[in-house]
């Protein structure tokens, strides 16, 4: 049988299957398959005389276990085709990263936006992955609108980001999702201010809440809504109406197309109940209050939810020397009192709750006896 003599074109054959394999150099990536994985070691035969060895861990991804089949083809990177042992010297991690740089070099020369995962939370900022290579992600270029306080929620999630900065020698890339977010923020405000006009209806996110206003993102441009103009009535701070987050609509009062300032309204939206006040309230009128407010000579109420009212401390009992209204009423009780006067100018109507009772004095005059 070794004898036996075989034709030109299997010689051929076997000729081409001996060196096709020729053409493999070292520093170079090549597709190989997966020939075994046991004790966290993956064995890879790229054709040449001696398989080559990676530990399991370098194709893992942070935050993901990896997912190997004996047959499956994969790229890697050969370090030297016959090391000191006889042996192939293969990398996983340099061919993924060789490949990852290669494509996030043509996003960054160009402006593309690119996709990463972050996996881990470092000083400063996050960590992303960036199909393979680290990536840094500073907090201050998370979001434009509010930075994210627990960014605890971005992890191990899709997120578009772009590149700001690279550097292969180094290693080093920073990206950005703020810079996204800012480019889509100037396209919405752009649309708003070339559709906004006074008397517009527009939906908003309340995105701060101070003592005098509240600041409503309309995307892409910012709109306060003074504290005057939350409520018909009065209220004590914005923050008892609105809270951080909430969709709500606003009415443009004023619009500043030079300086790009707006200024909403809330109330707006409804009817001023002031202007039906006498067809709602009379005077001697018995209505529900709710206190809103404690003063030392006063206190503040809210009547049938929409009407500012006024208790003097002269009517709030009929004890000649009347103590402190603390003493007498509670934040946030809900009385029943007596309308004396509606004041249509200053959009205040004056209560009793005293008048709510009998005067004792007259009662004790009935019953006194005279010697």
């Amino acid at each position: 049988e070794y004898n036996q003599k075989i034709s030109n074109s299997e010689y051929d054959n076997l000729l081409s299957t001996s060196f096709k394999n020729t053409n493999i150099k070292e520093k170079t990536i090549v597709k190989g398959k997966i020939v075994s994985i046991e004790n966290d070691i993956v064995t890879i035969d790229v054709g040449l005389k001696s398989e080559g060895r990676i530990p399991l861990s370098e194709f893992s991804r942070p935050g993901h276990k990896p997912e190997l089949n004996i047959g499956d083809e994969v790229d890697v990177f050969i370090e030297d085709v016959d090391n000191s042992f006889g042996e192939t010297s293969l990398s996983r991690e340099k061919a993924v990263k060789q490949k990852a740089w290669h494509n996030l070099q043509d996003s960054f020369a160009n402006n593309k936006v690119v996709t990463g995962i972050p996996f881990n939370r470092v000083k400063g900022g996050m960590s992303v992955d960036l199909d393979g290579v680290t990536a840094f992600l500073p907090g201050s270029q998370i979001d434009t609108r509010q930075i994210i306080k627990d960014t605890k929620e971005l992890l191990n999630k899709p997120l578009e980001v772009l590149i700001l900065k690279m550097d292969k020698y180094r290693g080093n890339i920073v990206v950005s999702r703020k810079a996204i977010t800012e480019n889509e923020l100037k396209e919405q405000r752009k649309e708003l201010l070339d559709s906004i006009e006074e008397g517009s209806i527009i939906e908003g996110k309340v995105k701060n809440l101070t003592d005098y206003g509240a600041f409503i993102d309309l995307g892409g441009l910012d709109g306060l809504v003074h504290v005057t103009d939350i409520a018909w009535t009065k209220i004590n701070n914005p923050a008892d109406i609105l809270k951080l987050n909430d969709t709500i609509k606003v009415k443009v009062l004023k619009f500043d197309e030079e300086l790009s300032r707006l200024s909403l309204g809330i109330k707006q939206l409804s009817p001023d109940p002031w202007e039906s006040v006498e067809n709602d309230i009379k005077v001697n009128d018995k209505v529900n209050a709710k206190i809103t407010n404690i003063g030392d000579n006063q206190i503040n109420v809210i009547i049938n939810g929409k009407y500012d009212g006024v208790i003097s401390l002269s009517e709030l009992s009929w004890l000649k020397k009347p103590p402190h209204p603390s003493k007498i009423v509670n934040l946030n009780d809900d009385l029943e009192i007596l309308v004396i006067e509606i004041d249509t100018d200053k959009k205040r109507i004056n209560c009793s709750l005293k008048q709510m009772k009998e005067n004792p004095w007259k009662k004790l005059k009935t019953y006194q006896k005279i010697p």
